[in-house]
């Protein structure tokens, strides 16, 4: 409903970089908000960042969302998949690996850091522990999530997009 915008004329220029600019604040805030919280957990004992949470998944679910329901995720798969050597779905099994790798480690540090006090052969038998125990839990559980939230967004944007072309109000 563009009830004050009805014969507005936009300049497709300043559109790109009116959306260049949101995407650059985009990566701001998640980088703050990501520092936030890597600060609060490692330097102080009852963190907070709840908060913080909450922005980046909110952000990232809703352009997802948005995307799949646009059809424009299926469209974004599929020129990947032409102009890259590794598909789109083999680098979202990267992404859960690396995601699950990384989780790990962070668990792995973190709990040498704050139980293994006493000395360093304490410190690396935790490290190793909880982060050979982590990477057993989650790296199968975001591999396996990262590829079936792709197959599950590539097939709802694909039949949006087919929709749109089929009835395009």
């Amino acid at each position: 409903m563009n009830w004050f915008n009805r014969n507005k004329l936009t300049d497709e220029r300043i559109v790109n970089l009116k959306n260049q600019i949101y995407r650059e604040a985009y990566l701001l805030i998640t980088i703050i908000c990501s520092a936030s919280i890597i600060l609060k957990i490692f330097l102080q004992e009852d963190p907070s960042t709840l908060t913080e949470v909450i922005v980046l998944l909110a952000g990232g679910i809703y352009y997802g969302v948005r995307s799949v329901m646009l059809g424009i995720y299926s469209e974004e798969v599929e020129v990947h998949d032409r102009e890259s050597k590794t598909p789109y779905s083999r680098k979202t099994v990267w992404s859960g690996l690396a995601i699950g790798l990384g989780i790990a480690l962070f668990f792995g540090i973190r709990s040498a850091l704050l139980y293994g006090k006493s000395d360093l052969q304490t410190q690396v038998w935790y490290f190793f522990l909880v982060f050979a125990v982590s990477l057993i839990i989650y790296l199968p559980f975001f591999i396996a999530f990262q590829v079936t939230v792709h197959h599950w967004a590539n097939k709802a944007s694909k039949k949006f997009a087919e929709s749109d072309l089929r009835d395009p109000e």
